[in-house]
């Protein structure tokens, strides 16, 4: 499929797994396609493949739940397009583990996300999220290849890891394939729980414990997705409605 206009577009509503992003062209999109609640009729997708053209701003969110499949490719084929990447990673026994097949006796969440970039004067700008119950893991391999005879490239790549339990798995494999020489890229990995002096804090001003938890992640899924809330303000409250009635 081919977008011609300016939109903030669901992923389901679009049918196609290869997606072209014409030029001059200022795009939203949110992949619900993974998000039960969310899901259409559609069913289950097979890989996507998302190409910019010349002097286009695509911003991509995406909430993901366990799965073992999930693969997502996004080519910048022209110059001066811009890509910005809002991405939540969700592991938890809260999901049927019949939404992912158990991988080395553990359940959680295997993705593939890869990113080229063929042409010169392009910037990227990743945000991950990963929350992760007890016992659960996330495996994220983020592939970023930019070739040859390019310049002025300016890729980054940033990952808070939240863990809500005691015991849990993490493996990212950050990947860079730089080409040239003239380019910026970079990646960066937080890992944290919340911390006993946080919790103190919020609780001194009389706050449970439990709502205080659920108020700290609160406040980091909104802070990824508030740009949405500009583009469809009733989508966004009913997404984060969803999604915190997982999280809490």
């Amino acid at each position: 499929m081919n977008i011609i206009k300016n939109w903030f577009y669901k992923l389901s509503e679009i049918y196609d797994e290869k997606i072209t992003i014409e030029e001059n062209l200022i795009v939203s999109i949110f992949d619900d396609t993974s998000f039960p609640p969310l899901l259409s009729k559609r069913g289950a997708r097979g890989e996507l493949w998302i190409s910019l053209w010349k002097n286009t701003i695509l911003e991509f969110y995406s909430f993901i739940e366990n799965t073992d499949d999930l693969k997502i490719n996004f080519i910048q084929k022209q110059e001066w397009s811009k890509l910005k990447v809002n991405c939540l990673l969700f592991s938890s026994n809260i999901v049927s583990p019949a939404r992912g097949r158990c991988l080395k006796g553990r359940w959680g969440l295997k993705a593939k996300i890869y990113s080229k970039i063929i042409s010169s004067n392009t910037k990227s700008d990743i945000k991950i999220l990963s929350l992760v119950w007890n016992d659960w893991f996330i495996d994220l391999d983020w592939i970023i290849e930019i070739w040859e005879n390019i310049n002025w490239v300016d890729w980054n790549l940033s990952e808070e890891n939240l863990f809500l339990w005691n015991t849990w798995k993490i493996k990212w494999i950050p990947t860079l394939l730089v080409r040239s020489d003239d380019v910026k890229a970079s990646h960066s990995c937080k890992m944290e729980r919340i911390s006993d002096e946080k919790l103190f804090y919020l609780r001194s001003r009389w706050i449970w414990k439990e709502n205080a938890l659920s108020m700290m992640i609160e406040a980091k899924i909104r802070s990824l997705f508030l740009c949405i809330s500009m583009l469809d303000n009733d989508f966004y409250e009913k997404l984060l409605e969803k999604i915190l009635k997982k999280v809490k």
